[in-house]
Parts: C-alpha cells; structure tokens; sequence
C-alpha cells in the first residue's frame, strides 16, 4: 500500500486516544478514504486479529463506493481477491484480522456480534439506533464520516469528552483529481447551499424538500416480481438527461404499477458522447422499450435515433417543471437501494428562495438530473394516456 498521507488522516493519529473519531465536512475531502487508510494499516500491523466493521447505508451503496475505493485507493497491489469473501462482504488479512462491510438497512445485524473497531460511512444515512447498538459493542474505536446536510444525530457528539470532530474541505486532500476540483468549484458558483455544504464544509438545511423519504418515495432492494419470478409492469420506458462537463447524463429505468413508479438509475456520468450514450441505451433496452430524452437538445436526440435506439424528446411547455412534480407526487415511488445518484438527488431536490428566503414556487436547479430524467417519463406517459386522473395505455 503506498500511503499518500493527507490532513485528515494525519489528524485522525493525532487524536489516537479518543475512543470516537468523527470526520466531517466538504467533498473531496477524504474523510472515507483517510478512515480507510487507518483502520487498514491496523490490519496489515495488529496481529492480535483485530475485527473491523465498516458500515454503510445499503449492500449498493458499499459495492459502488466504499468497498470499491478501498480496494482501488487503499489497498492497491496488496488486494487479492481471493482473501475477500463476496458473499458475506469480508475481507481476511494475513495477519488474522477481519474487515466486514455491513449495510444498515437490516437493524437486527447489529444486535450481538461485536467488533473492536467500527466506522459508519456517510453516517447521515444511517439510524441512531444503529449507532447505539454498535458503540455497546465495539471494543476500541468508532470512526464516523458525514457531509453536513443538516444536524442530525451525530452533531451532538461533540459534546463528549472522548469525541474527537475533524473538519476538513477539499483543500485539505492535495490528491484530488482537478477535474473533480473544478466541477466542485464551478458548481458553487450557481448553487449556494452546495458551496456551504459540499465546499466549505458547513451545516446547511434542507427546507423546502420536493420528494421527502416516507412520504413521497422510498427504497426498495427490486423491482417487483410475481410467485414464478416473472416481472410485474402495466409499462416501462427509460428516460434521458444530458449532460456533459459539468453535469453528469443520466439515464433512468422507470416502471408503472397500479399508482406506483418503480425506478432504477442506470447511468450517472459526466463526459458521456451521443455514441457513447446510444450503446449504453442499446444494452440496456434489449426489449426496445420507448426512450424519453430532454427535447433541449434535438440534435443529440436525433443522433442517438440514428443509432437504432427508439427514443423521442420530453413534453415541455408552460410551467412544465411543476407540472411534472406535481405528476410524480401523485403516485407513489420505489427508488431500487443501488440508485445510489437518484437517492442523493432525492435527498437534496428542494424548492429555491428569493433574497428574502422566502419560498418560491419553483425548484433550485440542482440535485436534477436523474429527477429530470424521470419527470419527462411521468409527462410524456400521461399526454399519451388521456386527460384527467393518471392512467396508463
């Protein structure tokens, strides 16, 4: 492993003798990564076999985030597959100690095994509940990383004495990649509650929330399926947002089923080409289910046409944006646990305010894309299945 030491990570042995260690602030700061890069030196060092718990929100979003950063950044040419157990998330080193990625979605795996080292990524997304329950049983350290959001659960830790809080910012990890730099940086300049949450670092608050999770939508692990394990559907189309520098494309699964839309984010990506987009389309949609794509951008609906995808431009008119929220909180909405992007988006999606901070009827353009890419879908299905009450055809 070659470590490339960063603040955090240089804070987090300063403050060795604190039992709990919470790391929070802006993007691109490694917090995860530094946390990581601790508690895996301990593996490779400890040979008393120490057991390490690293807890994230859903099997997804430890899949396509921190076990894959791990492995990539963290234990580089050190990693071998055949030490890590697929199954049961588990990573076994030479020295006898154990790393186990563990999701939180399931409260009841919390209740009993113990650990002598624990970490909750994005700790935001996870209960207290779940926290309690770990700190009675990990037996040295717990490590905690966050963006600041709003204050939840964890702010209050710092009123401990063997707390620890870390603050840092993406000035504080000189090997961010300057692309993701910039992105961070131009994005600031249009948004101001990301320049004080994912820039420098700060509580923000999510009011004026559009899609609130329990009401308006919630996780699910799938799309539904019937006895014999056939999917159950009245329609299914895709839906499109471009983007391409700054702001990612994505492309979202959407599914309709007795009032409930079932959605699965495919593709959340910055620097993807109309080729590029079409073949992915092209792998996705065996079934050549209709593609709604955002009619601001004809010439790239027509390219990507041209390449054999059946694909048309969303319905825009008048208020459209608010048409089609109002749409989408008609039915209700499944959002699949590996959406990790559309979850996020969800989380953040909230309506923008004047100078005065008053609420305006209309949403902040950010946090967007997958969103967009759904709405589209929910207008053009409605325009083509009557007036009125929503229906399908």
């Amino acid at each position: 492993m070659i470590l490339r030491p960063t603040n955090v990570l240089r804070n987090i042995r300063k403050n060795n003798n604190k039992r709990i260690i919470a790391l929070w602030g802006g993007s691109g700061s490694s917090k995860t990564i530094s946390a990581l890069q601790y508690l895996t030196l301990i593996c490779m060092n400890d040979f008393s076999k120490p057991i390490i718990s690293v807890i994230g929100e859903s099997i997804p979003v430890l899949k396509r985030s921190v076990i894959r950063d791990w492995q990539i950044f963290v234990m580089q040419e050190f990693y071998n597959p055949a030490q890590f157990n697929r199954v049961d998330l588990t990573y076994y080193f030479d020295t006898g100690a154990i790393m186990q990625f563990i999701p939180a979605d399931d409260p009841g795996r919390f209740h009993g095994p113990r650990q002598d080292y624990s970490l909750f990524d994005e700790a935001y997304n996870i209960k207290k509940t779940i926290f309690d329950q770990v700190e009675i049983r990990t037996r040295r350290k717990i490590l905690l990383t966050w963006n600041p959001i709003s204050p939840f659960w964890a702010t209050d830790l710092e009123q401990r004495s063997d707390c620890a809080m870390i603050h840092s910012t993406y000035k504080d990890n000189p090997y961010l990649d300057s692309e993701i730099v910039r992105t961070l940086e131009m994005r600031a300049l249009r948004d101001p509650d990301f320049y004080r949450v994912y820039v420098l670092g700060q509580y923000g608050t999510v009011q004026g929330l559009i899609f609130k999770q329990g009401e308006a939508w919630e996780l699910v692990d799938d799309f539904p399926t019937d006895e014999k394990g056939k999917e159950i559907y009245q329609w299914k189309a895709y839906g499109l947002d471009f983007g391409f520098t700054i702001d990612p494309s994505s492309i979202v699964e959407v599914r309709y089923q007795d009032g409930t839309l079932w959605v699965r984010e495919h593709l959340y990506k910055t620097g993807m080409t109309n080729d590029e987009l079409s073949n992915e389309l092209l792998k996705l949609n065996q079934d050549r289910e209709l593609v709604i794509a955002d009619s601001s951008e004809p010439k790239s609906i027509e390219e990507i046409r041209r390449q054999s995808v059946k694909i048309v431009g969303s319905l825009k008119g008048p208020d459209s944006v608010n048409f089609g929220i109002g749409l989408m909180k008609q039915l209700k909405m499944k959002v699949t646990k590996d959406s990790i992007n559309l979850i996020k988006e969800l989380r953040n999606y909230s309506y923008a305010t004047d100078h005065h901070g008053e609420f305006l009827n209309k949403p902040n353009d950010s946090w967007n894309h997958s969103i967009d890419a759904i709405r589209g879908v929910v207008i053009y299905k409605r325009k083509y299945s009557g007036s009125g009450k929503y229906s399908v055809h």
